[in-house]
Protein backbone atom coordinates (compact mmCIF):
# COMPACT_ATOMS: atom_id res chain seq x y z
CA UNK A 1 0.00 0.00 0.00
CA UNK A 2 1.43 3.14 -0.92
CA UNK A 3 -1.01 6.92 0.06
CA UNK A 4 -1.30 10.45 -0.72
CA UNK A 5 1.04 10.47 3.01
CA UNK A 6 3.50 8.00 2.13
CA UNK A 7 4.27 10.14 -1.33
CA UNK A 8 4.51 13.48 0.45
CA UNK A 9 6.34 11.84 2.83
CA UNK A 10 8.85 9.92 0.58
CA UNK A 11 9.03 12.94 -2.35
CA UNK A 12 9.83 15.44 0.53
CA UNK A 13 12.54 13.45 1.85
CA UNK A 14 14.26 12.68 -0.95
CA UNK A 15 14.39 15.89 -2.16
CA UNK A 16 16.24 16.93 0.97
CA UNK A 17 18.65 14.51 0.12
CA UNK A 18 19.14 16.15 -3.27
CA UNK A 19 22.49 18.40 -3.79
CA UNK A 20 20.65 20.76 -5.49
CA UNK A 21 17.21 20.88 -3.60
CA UNK A 22 18.52 20.64 -0.11
CA UNK A 23 18.58 24.38 0.43
CA UNK A 24 14.94 25.12 -0.34
CA UNK A 25 12.38 25.62 2.86
CA UNK A 26 10.41 22.31 3.67
CA UNK A 27 7.53 24.30 2.94
CA UNK A 28 8.27 24.78 -0.96
CA UNK A 29 9.61 21.01 -1.21
CA UNK A 30 6.28 19.89 -0.27
CA UNK A 31 4.66 22.10 -2.56
CA UNK A 32 6.57 20.64 -5.54
CA UNK A 33 5.78 16.72 -4.37
CA UNK A 34 1.84 18.14 -4.16
CA UNK A 35 2.31 19.32 -7.63
CA UNK A 36 3.44 16.07 -9.11
CA UNK A 37 1.08 14.01 -7.35
CA UNK A 38 -1.96 16.62 -8.59
CA UNK A 39 -0.31 15.94 -11.58
CA UNK A 40 -0.65 12.33 -11.91
CA UNK A 41 -3.89 11.93 -9.86
CA UNK A 42 -5.71 14.73 -11.17
CA UNK A 43 -6.99 16.10 -8.50
CA UNK A 44 -6.84 19.75 -6.62
CA UNK A 45 -4.41 20.09 -4.12
CA UNK A 46 -7.23 20.36 -1.39
CA UNK A 47 -8.28 16.62 -2.42
CA UNK A 48 -4.73 15.41 -1.22
CA UNK A 49 -4.76 17.54 2.32
CA UNK A 50 -8.67 15.16 2.75
CA UNK A 51 -7.36 11.97 1.38
CA UNK A 52 -4.10 11.06 3.02
CA UNK A 53 -4.92 7.86 3.48
CA UNK A 54 -6.15 6.94 0.21
CA UNK A 55 -3.95 3.96 -1.78
CA UNK A 56 -2.20 5.36 -5.18
CA UNK A 57 -0.65 2.50 -5.57
CA UNK A 58 -0.90 2.57 -9.44
CA UNK A 59 0.94 5.79 -9.72
CA UNK A 60 3.37 5.27 -7.67
CA UNK A 61 6.18 4.18 -10.06
CA UNK A 62 5.79 7.19 -12.41
CA UNK A 63 5.49 9.27 -9.25
CA UNK A 64 9.12 8.37 -7.76
CA UNK A 65 10.33 8.52 -11.63
CA UNK A 66 9.36 11.75 -11.58
CA UNK A 67 10.41 12.56 -7.94
CA UNK A 68 14.28 11.39 -9.48
CA UNK A 69 13.79 13.46 -11.81
CA UNK A 70 13.21 16.65 -9.83
CA UNK A 71 15.95 15.76 -7.48
CA UNK A 72 18.07 16.59 -10.45
CA UNK A 73 17.09 20.30 -10.63
CA UNK A 74 14.63 19.06 -13.19
CA UNK A 75 11.52 21.82 -12.90
CA UNK A 76 8.35 20.78 -12.58
CA UNK A 77 6.99 21.73 -15.84
CA UNK A 78 9.28 20.46 -17.80
CA UNK A 79 8.15 17.09 -15.83
CA UNK A 80 4.48 17.51 -16.26
CA UNK A 81 4.89 19.40 -19.69
CA UNK A 82 2.86 22.07 -18.36
CA UNK A 83 2.88 25.71 -16.94
CA UNK A 84 0.36 28.05 -16.54
CA UNK A 85 0.36 31.64 -17.46
CA UNK A 86 -2.08 34.31 -17.80
CA UNK A 87 -4.38 31.87 -16.77
CA UNK A 88 -3.86 29.40 -19.84
CA UNK A 89 -2.27 26.16 -19.60
CA UNK A 90 0.75 26.15 -21.89
CA UNK A 91 3.06 23.05 -22.75
CA UNK A 92 6.46 23.32 -22.54
CA UNK A 93 9.37 21.28 -23.03
CA UNK A 94 13.37 21.60 -22.20
CA UNK A 95 13.35 23.29 -26.02
CA UNK A 96 11.67 26.59 -24.54
CA UNK A 97 11.21 28.69 -21.42
CA UNK A 98 9.40 28.19 -18.69
CA UNK A 99 6.72 31.08 -19.18
CA UNK A 100 7.69 33.41 -15.71
CA UNK A 101 5.04 35.53 -14.09
CA UNK A 102 7.27 38.37 -14.78
CA UNK A 103 6.45 38.20 -18.57
CA UNK A 104 2.68 38.54 -17.98
CA UNK A 105 3.84 42.52 -17.69
CA UNK A 106 4.65 42.27 -21.68
CA UNK A 107 1.44 40.73 -21.55
CA UNK A 108 -0.58 43.25 -20.08
CA UNK A 109 1.24 46.46 -20.93
CA UNK A 110 0.89 44.73 -24.75
CA UNK A 111 -2.95 44.66 -24.43
CA UNK A 112 -2.97 48.41 -22.83
CA UNK A 113 -1.67 49.81 -25.95
CA UNK A 114 -3.33 47.70 -28.43
CA UNK A 115 -6.56 48.91 -27.15
CA UNK A 116 -5.88 52.07 -27.23
CA UNK A 117 -4.67 51.95 -31.02
CA UNK A 118 -7.83 49.50 -31.96
CA UNK A 119 -10.28 52.38 -30.61
CA UNK A 120 -8.81 54.31 -33.35
CA UNK A 121 -9.12 52.56 -36.25
CA UNK A 122 -11.70 52.16 -39.11
CA UNK A 123 -13.62 49.29 -39.43
CA UNK A 124 -11.62 47.86 -42.55
CA UNK A 125 -8.04 48.71 -40.19
CA UNK A 126 -5.92 46.13 -38.93
CA UNK A 127 -2.91 46.62 -36.17
CA UNK A 128 0.13 44.49 -37.01
CA UNK A 129 1.91 42.75 -34.18
CA UNK A 130 5.67 41.38 -33.92
CA UNK A 131 6.54 38.56 -31.44
CA UNK A 132 10.11 38.26 -32.30
CA UNK A 133 11.53 35.79 -29.76
CA UNK A 134 7.84 33.64 -29.10
CA UNK A 135 9.40 30.41 -27.81
CA UNK A 136 6.16 28.60 -26.59
CA UNK A 137 4.22 31.20 -27.76
CA UNK A 138 3.08 32.70 -24.63
CA UNK A 139 3.09 36.33 -25.41
CA UNK A 140 1.57 36.12 -28.61
CA UNK A 141 -1.00 33.42 -27.90
CA UNK A 142 -1.89 34.91 -24.23
CA UNK A 143 -2.03 38.56 -26.16
CA UNK A 144 -4.51 37.10 -28.68
CA UNK A 145 -6.69 34.63 -26.50
CA UNK A 146 -7.96 38.31 -24.28
CA UNK A 147 -8.42 39.94 -27.32
CA UNK A 148 -10.68 37.23 -28.67
CA UNK A 149 -12.85 37.72 -25.84
CA UNK A 150 -12.84 41.27 -25.46
CA UNK A 151 -14.74 40.91 -29.15
CA UNK A 152 -10.99 42.57 -31.07
CA UNK A 153 -10.20 40.86 -33.79
CA UNK A 154 -8.81 43.77 -36.40
CA UNK A 155 -5.29 41.89 -35.17
CA UNK A 156 -2.54 40.10 -36.92
CA UNK A 157 0.44 38.78 -34.93
CA UNK A 158 3.34 37.43 -36.43
CA UNK A 159 5.10 35.14 -33.73
CA UNK A 160 9.08 34.31 -34.78
CA UNK A 161 11.70 32.38 -33.45
CA UNK A 162 14.77 30.69 -34.38
CA UNK A 163 14.80 27.52 -32.41
CA UNK A 164 12.76 25.52 -34.78
CA UNK A 165 11.75 22.85 -31.85
CA UNK A 166 10.36 26.07 -30.18
CA UNK A 167 8.23 26.95 -32.92
CA UNK A 168 6.66 23.21 -32.91
CA UNK A 169 6.00 24.01 -29.60
CA UNK A 170 4.06 27.51 -30.20
CA UNK A 171 2.12 25.96 -32.73
CA UNK A 172 0.70 23.10 -30.57
CA UNK A 173 0.10 25.70 -28.07
CA UNK A 174 -1.71 27.71 -30.51
CA UNK A 175 -3.99 25.15 -31.76
CA UNK A 176 -5.10 23.99 -28.04
CA UNK A 177 -5.41 27.56 -26.83
CA UNK A 178 -6.76 29.61 -29.48
CA UNK A 179 -10.19 28.96 -31.45
CA UNK A 180 -9.46 28.06 -35.19
CA UNK A 181 -10.63 31.87 -36.59
CA UNK A 182 -7.97 33.46 -34.56
CA UNK A 183 -5.29 30.95 -35.69
CA UNK A 184 -5.65 32.59 -39.00
CA UNK A 185 -4.69 35.70 -37.35
CA UNK A 186 -1.36 34.26 -35.93
CA UNK A 187 1.32 33.34 -38.00
CA UNK A 188 4.24 30.94 -36.49
CA UNK A 189 7.13 31.33 -38.42
CA UNK A 190 11.56 30.75 -38.33
CA UNK A 191 13.02 33.95 -38.31
CA UNK A 192 16.31 35.86 -36.56
CA UNK A 193 15.58 39.00 -34.52
CA UNK A 194 18.85 40.16 -35.86
CA UNK A 195 17.82 40.08 -39.65
CA UNK A 196 14.40 41.51 -38.85
CA UNK A 197 13.63 43.16 -42.39
CA UNK A 198 14.97 40.43 -44.11
CA UNK A 199 12.51 37.69 -41.83
CA UNK A 200 9.38 40.08 -42.46
CA UNK A 201 9.97 40.53 -46.31
CA UNK A 202 10.74 36.52 -46.51
CA UNK A 203 7.75 35.94 -44.60
CA UNK A 204 5.28 38.53 -47.29
CA UNK A 205 6.62 36.71 -50.39
CA UNK A 206 5.83 32.79 -48.81
CA UNK A 207 2.45 31.66 -49.65
CA UNK A 208 -0.01 32.07 -46.72
CA UNK A 209 -1.22 28.30 -45.22
CA UNK A 210 -4.67 30.88 -45.07
CA UNK A 211 -6.16 32.21 -48.08
CA UNK A 212 -8.33 34.39 -45.58
CA UNK A 213 -5.13 36.26 -44.50
CA UNK A 214 -3.50 36.41 -47.82
CA UNK A 215 -4.52 39.79 -48.30
CA UNK A 216 -3.62 40.85 -44.58
CA UNK A 217 0.17 39.27 -45.32
CA UNK A 218 0.84 41.07 -48.10
CA UNK A 219 0.09 44.57 -46.74
CA UNK A 220 2.09 44.00 -43.72
CA UNK A 221 5.48 46.73 -44.24
CA UNK A 222 5.53 47.83 -40.87
CA UNK A 223 4.37 46.97 -37.39
CA UNK A 224 2.19 48.56 -34.70
CA UNK A 225 3.45 47.44 -31.90
CA UNK A 226 7.00 44.87 -31.12
CA UNK A 227 6.41 42.95 -27.68
CA UNK A 228 10.07 41.32 -27.24
CA UNK A 229 10.97 38.96 -24.39
CA UNK A 230 14.72 38.41 -25.52
CA UNK A 231 17.67 36.98 -24.54
CA UNK A 232 18.70 39.09 -21.53
CA UNK A 233 20.89 37.09 -19.31
CA UNK A 234 24.62 37.93 -18.93
CA UNK A 235 26.28 35.17 -20.11
CA UNK A 236 28.35 34.25 -16.86
CA UNK A 237 25.47 34.57 -15.01
CA UNK A 238 23.42 32.01 -17.83
CA UNK A 239 26.06 29.85 -16.79
CA UNK A 240 26.05 29.86 -13.40
CA UNK A 241 21.82 29.66 -13.35
CA UNK A 242 22.08 26.40 -15.75
CA UNK A 243 24.26 25.05 -12.97
CA UNK A 244 21.12 24.12 -11.08
CA UNK A 245 19.96 21.52 -13.28
CA UNK A 246 16.70 23.55 -15.07
CA UNK A 247 17.98 22.45 -18.43
CA UNK A 248 16.49 25.61 -19.92
CA UNK A 249 17.67 26.41 -23.26
CA UNK A 250 20.86 28.73 -23.33
CA UNK A 251 19.79 30.15 -26.36
CA UNK A 252 16.92 31.67 -25.09
CA UNK A 253 18.58 33.17 -22.23
CA UNK A 254 22.30 34.09 -22.95
CA UNK A 255 22.33 37.66 -23.55
CA UNK A 256 25.95 38.25 -24.50
CA UNK A 257 28.52 39.63 -21.96
CA UNK A 258 26.56 42.51 -20.56
CA UNK A 259 23.31 40.99 -21.26
CA UNK A 260 22.42 43.47 -23.71
CA UNK A 261 23.35 42.35 -27.34
CA UNK A 262 19.63 41.41 -28.01
CA UNK A 263 18.33 44.89 -26.91
CA UNK A 264 20.89 47.14 -28.88
CA UNK A 265 19.55 44.56 -32.08
CA UNK A 266 15.87 45.37 -31.08
CA UNK A 267 16.55 49.10 -30.78
CA UNK A 268 18.53 49.37 -33.78
CA UNK A 269 16.48 47.33 -35.66
CA UNK A 270 12.93 47.42 -35.20
CA UNK A 271 12.48 51.10 -35.75
CA UNK A 272 12.95 50.06 -39.36
CA UNK A 273 9.95 47.70 -39.49
CA UNK A 274 7.65 50.02 -36.97
CA UNK A 275 4.72 51.93 -37.85
CA UNK A 276 4.74 56.05 -37.11
CA UNK A 277 4.07 56.28 -33.28
CA UNK A 278 4.57 52.04 -33.23
CA UNK A 279 5.53 50.58 -30.00
CA UNK A 280 9.06 48.59 -29.02
CA UNK A 281 8.20 46.62 -25.99
CA UNK A 282 10.66 44.89 -24.45
CA UNK A 283 11.30 42.89 -21.09
CA UNK A 284 14.90 43.53 -19.44
CA UNK A 285 16.97 42.58 -16.25
CA UNK A 286 16.86 44.47 -13.29
CA UNK A 287 20.87 44.77 -13.19
CA UNK A 288 20.74 46.62 -16.71
CA UNK A 289 17.03 48.48 -17.52
CA UNK A 290 18.93 51.77 -17.31
CA UNK A 291 21.22 50.65 -20.26
CA UNK A 292 18.48 49.64 -21.98
CA UNK A 293 16.87 53.12 -21.91
CA UNK A 294 20.01 54.64 -22.74
CA UNK A 295 19.50 52.33 -26.11
CA UNK A 296 16.26 53.17 -26.64
CA UNK A 297 17.64 56.76 -26.57
CA UNK A 298 20.45 56.63 -28.91
CA UNK A 299 18.46 54.25 -31.31
CA UNK A 300 15.73 57.55 -31.43
CA UNK A 301 12.46 56.08 -29.80
CA UNK A 302 10.57 58.82 -27.76
CA UNK A 303 8.68 58.63 -24.45
CA UNK A 304 10.53 56.21 -22.86
CA UNK A 305 9.02 54.55 -20.02
CA UNK A 306 10.33 52.06 -17.77
CA UNK A 307 7.73 49.62 -16.04
CA UNK A 308 8.39 48.22 -12.25
CA UNK A 309 6.78 43.90 -12.42
CA UNK A 310 4.94 43.13 -8.97
CA UNK A 311 8.20 42.73 -6.94
CA UNK A 312 9.10 46.78 -8.05
CA UNK A 313 12.06 45.47 -9.84
CA UNK A 314 12.56 47.36 -13.57
CA UNK A 315 11.22 44.63 -15.81
CA UNK A 316 9.79 46.19 -19.19
CA UNK A 317 10.96 49.25 -21.15
CA UNK A 318 8.55 50.96 -23.58
CA UNK A 319 9.57 53.42 -26.30
CA UNK A 320 7.99 55.06 -29.45
CA UNK A 321 8.69 54.94 -32.96
CA UNK A 322 7.55 58.65 -33.70
CA UNK A 323 9.25 58.50 -37.35
CA UNK A 324 10.26 55.23 -39.52
CA UNK A 325 13.37 54.88 -41.22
Amino acid sequence: MFTVADARRCAVDLFMQSAILKTQPRSSLTLDADVLLQYFLNRPRAWLFAHDDTDISPIREAFCAAIERRCTGLPIAYITGEKDFWELPFHVSPDVLIPKPDTELLVERSLTVIREKAAALLPEQHLFILDPCTGSGCVAISILHTLEAEGIRNICCIAADISPAALAIARLNAERLLSAETQTRLHIIEGDMRALPETITRFRESPSPSPSSSSLLSNILRFDLIAANPPYVPSALTQELLKDGRNEPALALDGGSDGLDFIRILTNNTRTVLNRNGVLLSEVGEYHAQAARRLFETAGFSDIRIHQDLAGQDRLIEGVSEQPH
